[in-house]
């Protein structure tokens, strides 16, 4: 009797809740569904920058946009934790009731009526509504982290429309030389030069027909960079100019402080980190309901003597065939394997920032190495253009030169391009894209 006075409150609320939320629901039902928001036109022609691309993709990207909605699915679930999960039943009997004269029957519709409740004691409430909040902070990071992703593959797409038009820029350049040294071979040859053969005239014109093949090749690869540049932003029909460069900026990065940064900043470590609270809860939710809840209830009796019976009634499960043993072993396993899984990311993450800082490193030296280059060949053509003036030289060599610097511009854009994609996934590795974007 102690517990149903404690729990008649609870079953009058119950009854009063169960009303309004029929009359809450027939309202919402004759409520229009949301309408979508009208994209916003674009307009004939944008101009991005780095900064200025990553924003758009993360605004206007619609695989991140449908991902963004698992925070709705997850934040519905705090409202289904918070929701009592059991309604209450009514059981209702009406018998007919005959019977010798001797029973002295005056009532002969006899009438039984009980309203019950299932009832949770054992804190499950508490533990769902944690599981819930648990799942929804998950789905957050994990969000946050497939912005990250995009983040990341927007800044190297990006970066390859750069280096895909900065090549075709340099094979714009062969191809002039190549003219103009068959040019200059052809009229050598006709002119009777001894240094110039037939042979030099094949190769001249060989070497032309090569470097235009390469540039046939060079701007397919430039409208492959360009869709795919597109397609990280969101936009089919875009049409686009990009204001930035492949810079080399030289910097050390300290592995240990970047490492603490990734384990502190990275969105898909606490999203493993959140699963485990969600697990936890899960099992503690499992321990809770493993021996079952009680049900109680008022229950009212008018019986074929005319005698009005009023009290409660309670059922009690019996855990004796089943405890949920298995139940249990099965969420704690889970809970070990999202605790391990935490470890695991954590070494990923420890090896993620490592090899970035090595890439970089190396994509640093690459670099500092063409533009010493460079510099080199730079001053070894401005000398033997001034012997050639002399007459201290052949053509030839002059050409030899002349293309071996375009040689070192292409090994410089290609170094670069893997300096820029290196510092991508460092910005990826740490969680923070203004490793590669900028401050």
């Amino acid at each position: 009797m102690t517990l149903l006075r404690k729990h008649a409150a609870k079953l009058a609320v119950c009854a009063l809740t169960m009303c309004v939320c029929l009359g809450y629901a027939h309202g919402q039902s004759n409520q229009k569904p949301a309408e979508l928001p009208v994209p916003t036109p674009l307009g004939p022609r944008q101009t991005f920058t780095l900064e200025s691309a990553v924003v758009w993709a993360l605004e206007r990207n619609p695989e991140i946009a449908a991902i963004r909605e698992r925070r709705g699915i997850a934040a519905a679930g705090i409202v289904i934790a918070r929701t009592y999960p059991f309604n209450p039943t009514l059981e209702a009997e009406i018998r007919a009731t005959n019977g010798p004269v001797s029973a002295t029957i005056t009532n002969r519709v006899s009438n039984i009526y009980k309203v019950l409740q299932e009832l949770e004691v054992r804190k499950q409430g508490m533990y769902r509504r944690q599981g819930a909040y648990a799942a929804l902070t998950r789905t957050e990071y994990e969000i946050a982290y497939q912005e990250l992703l995009l983040a990341g593959r927007v800044m190297s797409a990006f970066n390859t429309v750069l280096y895909r038009r900065q090549k075709l820029q340099i094979l714009d350049a062969t191809i002039t030389l190549n003219e103009r040294t068959l040019q200059q071979v052809d009229t050598m040859f006709n002119a009777g030069t001894k240094t110039v053969s037939p042979a030099d005239v094949i190769f001249a014109r060989s070497e032309l027909n090569k470097s235009r093949a390469l540039q046939a090749t060079g701007r397919s690869q430039l409208v492959t960079a360009v869709n795919d540049f597109r397609r990280q932003l969101g936009e089919v029909d875009l049409e686009f100019d990009l204001i930035g460069a492949l810079d080399y900026g030289v910097k050390e990065w300290d592995i240990e402080t970047l490492t603490g940064a990734a384990l502190s900043a990275r969105p898909d470590l606490r999203a493993r980190q959140a699963a485990v609270s969600e697990a936890q809860a899960s099992l503690n939710l499992t321990n809770a309901n493993r021996y079952g809840n009680p049900t109680l209830g008022p229950s009212y009796e008018y019986d074929p003597t005319r005698i009005n019976l009023i009290g409660g009634q309670l059922n009690l499960p019996l855990p004796v065939f089943n405890t949920h043993r298995g139940d249990v072993f099965q969420r704690r396993a889970e809970l070990t394997q999202k605790s391990l899984e935490v470890r695991q990311n954590e070494v990923v993450i420890r090896e993620d920032v490592r090899t970035a800082v090595e890439r970089l490193r190396s994509a640093t030296a690459q670099v500092g190495i063409y533009t010493k280059t460079r510099a080199d060949l730079e001053r070894a053509l401005t000398d033997i253009q001034a012997l050639f003036q002399q007459r201290g030289t052949d053509l030839v060599r002059v050409i030899e030169i002349e293309r071996t610097l375009i040689g070192a511009r292409d090994g410089t854009l290609d170094a670069l391009f893997e300096l820029s994609q290196a510092r991508a996934d460092l910005a990826i590795a740490v969680g923070d894209p203004a490793f590669s974007v900028g401050p």
